[in-house]
């Protein structure tokens, strides 16, 4: 069979109480044709569902034509027990841009056109990075920011698809992968591929779970996603009770840095207050002290007078410089933060009078670590050492590098997060 893809306009349908469609309450829906209920997973309440939509007895919702043919009958029905049986020969898809995309079964290979970690990590935990034929240059080009011979062995082989906006699309016909997959369609033209399916479906801070059980399916490996995102699900868990112990307060305050500011200078930036950088400052129990900041970029620049204004008991630099999987010499990370915490501007603000000063590893636990849940881990730490003494971020974060991305890396010997807490 030729691989091809059919991309449909969705139409908005009347809005529905998941109560209604399922006995068990749900914090997403999986957007997969098939998931006639609107639940979390395709399985035997769909076909219950379906039956009784056919018989007219409840009422139609969005991804209940699993075919996508306009007629809901016996066939969906049929292709929703392929689905859960995994023997499916195509999954009508629901992507981040509101298409919807056919994929034909099975994926042999994929091309990944993406800004961030998260999508490509995602794809490693279920187990398909074997497929990747291609990536954009920030993958496999030395120095570039997502570049990492430790990380990302396996891509140093996979062919080069040109920068984030200046794709090389006769690389991608050339290669023929049987699905194209990228988190930024703002900077991809399907158009350029034609012959194969493109799907746009990010993995952000807002959104694993549910993306990971979509690649799940995508890729037929939805036991593994399951388990991934009960990983995730369980160290949310235990850091989101801890976070809600703490009163308001007494939650610590934070400037998170984006990037690193030359310490001969006074010159500052600060994130968007919606941006993942001050959510995972959140999930961690912290208080961002830019919350006047609403851009749709991603930081505008500040300068001292507006952090000593705002007195942050915490200061956490984001940076791709010293930090990663491929550093293994805090020297040269604990010798810039002492210049830091020398900075004659900032010395009356509480974080540096008592030392509060950290650095993360901006591309691979701001932008990775299973949607910066790893970061807001080492944040917890940072923000609260007595309340998370019994949560190792290191050893959380081996099992994670371990058990999730299938590589040997001793966590312990690279500088991720500098300086750790016990």
């Amino acid at each position: 069979m030729n691989k091809h893809v059919s991309i449909l306009l969705t139409v908005a349908v009347a809005a529905i109480f998941l109560t209604a469609l399922s006995s068990n309450a749900v914090s997403y829906t999986l957007k997969i044709h098939g998931n006639a209920n609107m639940d979390e997973s395709i399985n035997d309440e769909d076909l219950t569902y379906l039956d009784k939509l056919i018989k007219g007895e409840v009422e139609k919702t969005e991804f209940s034509d699993a075919n996508n043919d306009d007629v809901v009958d016996e066939n969906d029905i049929e292709q929703i027990k392929k689905i859960i049986a995994g023997d499916e020969e195509f999954l009508v898809v629901q992507d981040d841009a509101g298409r919807t995309v056919r994929v034909d079964e099975p994926i042999d290979s994929f091309v990944y056109h993406g800004h961030n970690i998260f999508v490509y990590e995602t794809l490693r935990a279920i187990g398909v990075s074997n497929k990747i034929v291609g990536v954009n240059s920030d993958y496999v080009t030395p120095g570039l920011s997502r570049y990492s011979e430790t990380y990302f062995p396996e891509l140093l082989s996979v062919e080069n698809l040109g920068g984030l906006q200046a794709i090389n699309y006769e690389v991608i016909n050339n290669i023929k992968p049987d699905l194209i997959i990228t988190d930024y369609l703002e900077y991809y033209d399907p158009i350029k591929t034609p012959d194969f399916p493109t799907i746009a479906l990010d993995v952000n801070i807002t959104n694993p779970k549910e993306a990971t059980m979509r690649y799940g399916y995508i890729f037929g490996e939805v036991s593994k996603a399951e388990e991934y995102v009960s990983w995730m699900n369980d160290q949310e868990k235990k850091i989101s009770e801890k976070v809600e112990s703490i009163p308001e307060s007494k939650r610590v305050s934070v400037y998170v840095c984006v990037g690193l500011p030359d310490v001969s200078t006074s010159k500052y930036s600060t994130p968007s207050k919606k941006h993942h950088y001050c959510q995972e400052v959140r999930n961690a129990g912290g208080i961002p002290i830019n919350d006047e900041i609403d851009i749709k970029g991603i930081s505008v620049d500040v300068d001292a007078e507006w952090i000593v204004s705002r007195n942050p008991q915490v200061i956490l630099l984001s940076t791709n410089q010293m930090v990663g999987y491929d550093a293994h010499d805090s020297k040269e990370v604990a010798e810039y933060i002492n210049a830091f915490l020398q900075k004659p501007e900032l010395a009356t603000v509480d974080a540096v009078k008592n030392k509060r000063v950290y650095m993360i590893s901006h591309a691979f636990l701001k932008c990775g670590g299973a949607s910066g849940l790893l970061c807001s881990l080492y944040y917890a730490k940072w923000l609260y050492p007595d309340l998370f003494a019994d949560m190792d971020a290191q050893a959380i974060h081996q099992e994670y590098v371990s058990k999730f991305q299938h590589l040997d890396i001793d966590v312990n010997k690279c500088i991720m997060a500098y300086p750790l807490t016990a």
